[in-house]
């Protein structure tokens, strides 16, 4: 039934006149709209055409949960610091036990006591190709979270901010008091984990989202998109360098790129976390040199993690063939 339909939508597509749809994206908006319930949950959309700012949305001035999309606010507050001489890319970072976290990624499982020194460098590409949190955290706290907000604000995102370590997140999403127990070493706090009980866990989950913390409209982290590939994130060398760290996501790939043509260019990064399931990026098109700004996030989705990852996949492709067939007026 959802090939047939996205089968349909293409027939549409084709079939329909360029005038008509160039003058008129409330098709495009209403197929997404269709499949937001899905998702069984709150679904916020924020889809931009960069050459012509032809923009759909849906609830994208709420706010969700970014989960690990979080990471891109702190890469960009890095690279600011980096421009400030405050850090070096190059500079050595000392990685102990205590930094090993809970959730994404690989550290925590390859790592072994005493410890190890890591670049900046290093430590993005981590957090950034694969999501690993401890190698967040590590960052997150080098440039810190306020200074990580402060910045969003200077840029003229308000919505997006940063309050947590990704430890500290998923402690408050999973019911574990993390003044208590957020600094036990990894094997200690995964034992904590493991005993929390079902309606603690749900309870926790379900006061999660409501706590606007660690937080960004839809609109606003595709603004932050659009400020990267304007080349406006400290300066054009920079931004495109920002562009080319999330070219090499390694996450989520079926979310927004996961019904794409599979040669299709995709700059992106993804969130995870309970009920939320985020993805936000630039989407290349081909033949023109066009750009697609995309970010869908989601709250308390009860659908599950391989349908609401589908619903971001069809959105993107809904959006992806609509300008692809449909040429702007720039």
């Amino acid at each position: 039934m959802q090939r047939r339909r996205m089968l349909f939508l293409w027939i549409f597509l084709m079939c329909s006149t360029t005038a008509a749809w160039s003058a008129d994206v409330s098709i495009l908006r209403a197929e997404i709209a269709k499949l937001l319930p899905r998702a069984r949950g709150s679904v916020g959309v924020a889809i931009k055409h960069f050459e012509s700012g032809t923009e759909i949305v849906v609830n994208a001035d709420e706010k969700y949960p970014m989960a690990s999309a979080y990471k891109l606010p702190i890469l960009v507050e890095l690279f600011y610091q980096r421009a400030a001489g405050k850090l070096n890319l190059d500079d050595r970072v000392e990685v102990a036990p205590a930094d090993l976290h809970v959730g994404s990624g690989s550290m925590s499982q390859l790592f072994d006591a005493p410890g190890v020194q890591l670049s900046i460098r290093n430590l993005i590409n981590l957090t950034m190709r694969i999501s690993d949190n401890s190698a967040a955290d590590v960052l997150l706290n080098k440039v810190g979270a306020g200074n990580v907000t402060a910045r969003m604000k200077s840029l003229g995102l308000n919505t997006i901010r940063v309050d947590r370590t990704t430890q500290e997140m998923i402690s408050d999403q999973s019911g574990i008091d993390y003044s208590n127990f957020g600094k036990l070493l990894l094997p200690e706090l995964r034992e904590k984990f493991a005993a929390i009980d079902t309606q603690t866990a749900a309870r926790a989950s379900d006061e999660f989202s409501k706590v606007e913390k660690d937080a960004a409209s839809p609109r606003e982290m595709n603004l932050l998109l659009e400020k990267i590939l304007r080349g406006e994130i400290v300066d054009r060398a920079t931004s495109d360098q920002i562009i080319e760290i999330l070219k090499q996501c390694q996450t989520g790939l079926a979310r927004i790129r996961g019904l794409l043509p599979e040669d299709t260019v995709v700059a992106h990064k993804t969130g995870t976390i309970g009920g939320t399931t985020n993805d936000t990026g630039i989407v290349y098109l081909p033949y023109r040199g066009e750009h697609l700004l995309i970010t869908v996030f989601t709250k308390d989705a009860k659908a599950t993690a391989a349908e609401r990852d589908r619903v971001i996949a069809e959105i993107s492709r809904y959006a992806y063939d609509y300008f692809i067939f449909n040429p702007t007026n720039q």
